[in-house]
């Protein structure tokens, strides 16, 4: 009878570890997964949009105009103010767009001083601030020489991605590094905008996801080509990430409202996106709670020198898409100057931080 007790005792204590086991498998999953990445997308707002270009037909006092409102936006001021928040946040990776490299010259052959470098001015913000990062890849985009009265303007468009520096093999790599040009291109006035993407494989433990970072054609008023480039843009994107057999993290400024809204930005592209299996993350985070980011303030206004005008954010265009990935968390991050300083913030875009269990 001890003995039948016994395996009977023995049973019971298996059918119970196995409960257990079953249990905490199916409630935890990611536990035995790799930690949590913390991924940041932030717009770093050039300084000027070039519409007072366009408006003004091209000529050399629109560029004179543009050069004065860049000055203006105090690109150093405002590069300390996001790598501020990029410090005191800490994220795994950071994703940026419109990282502007602006030169000057006397002829547009000749445009080769720098002015202002964006993404040098936010490394060496970062590294005074305590958190240093490493370029992953950036992007050169579109190239426009301005001639003004008194020479060139040079305008060079850049996306880059950034980890930070202290994260190092076997816990964390990043390998399969591309950068790429969409072939759908706006040619608008005799300018040519374009634009692209970045991909990389993070790699964290065991697991591994695919991060891509994108900016997509700004939509134009009275201009629908400008619209059109952007859905062809987003479809090239959901046609490559159809042959990616990893999760998925897709961010960046989409320019297309993700909140159906009738501003300037409502577009049929996130819908493309998510009708191709990738879901809005913010939205599984924060469900119901719009998350606007754009605008944060105007540009473009005139007469100078007020270029800058407060406004209050009415889309959410900047973006986390994600695919067979564990959303954990989703979160603005505002850099905002201090009071009286215009403009008002160190970007006309909120940042946003989303983190991940792969």
């Amino acid at each position: 009878m001890g003995t039948i007790r016994m395996k009977k005792t023995v049973m019971a204590l298996g059918v119970i570890f196995f409960a257990l086991l079953l249990f905490s498998s199916e409630a935890l999953p990611w536990r035995s997964q790799g930690p949590n990445v913390k991924i940041m997308t932030q717009n770093m707002y050039a300084g000027a949009s070039l519409g007072l270009v366009v408006a003004l037909g091209g000529a050399p006092e629109s560029v004179d105009l543009t050069l004065a409102e860049i000055e203006a936006s105090d690109i150093p001021r405002r590069a300390d103010l996001i790598a501020a928040k990029i410090a005191g946040n800490r994220p795994d990776m950071v994703a940026l767009q419109e990282v502007a490299l602006w030169r000057t010259g006397p002829t547009p052959d000749n445009a080769t001083k720098v002015l202002y470098d964006q993404l040098k001015l936010l490394l060496r913000a970062l590294a005074r601030h305590g958190t240093s990062y490493e370029l992953v890849a950036v992007n050169m985009l579109t190239d426009l020489a301005l001639p003004g009265s008194n020479g060139t303007l040079r305008y060079t468009d850049r996306d880059a991605l950034l980890v930070r520096s202290d994260l190092r093999r076997p816990a964390f790599h990043i390998s399969n590094t591309h950068t790429h040009i969409f072939d759908a291109a706006l040619d608008f006035q005799g300018l040519l905008v374009v634009q692209g993407w970045i991909s990389a494989d993070v790699h964290v433990g065991n697991s591994c996801f695919r991060l891509v970072t994108t900016h997509l054609q700004s939509p134009v008023p009275g201009v629908p080509e400008a619209t059109e480039m952007q859905v062809a843009q987003a479809t090239e994107l959901v046609q490559v990430l159809q042959n990616v057999t990893v999760p998925v993290v897709l961010c960046g400024d989409f320019n297309s409202d993700a909140e159906s809204g009738n501003g300037p930005d409502a577009t049929p592209s996130v819908a493309l996106i998510e009708a191709a299996g990738c879901a809005d993350t913010w939205q599984i985070a924060n469900p119901g709670d719009p998350g606007y980011t754009w605008p944060l303030f105007l540009d473009d206004q005139l007469p100078p020198p007020d270029f800058f005008a407060p406004s209050d954010p009415f889309e959410r265009i900047d973006l986390f898409f994600s695919r067979d990935i564990r959303v954990i968390t989703a979160k603005e991050v505002l850099a905002p100057a201090p009071s009286g300083t215009v403009p008002p913030y160190g970007s006309d875009h909120a940042g946003v931080i989303a983190t991940f269990r792969p």
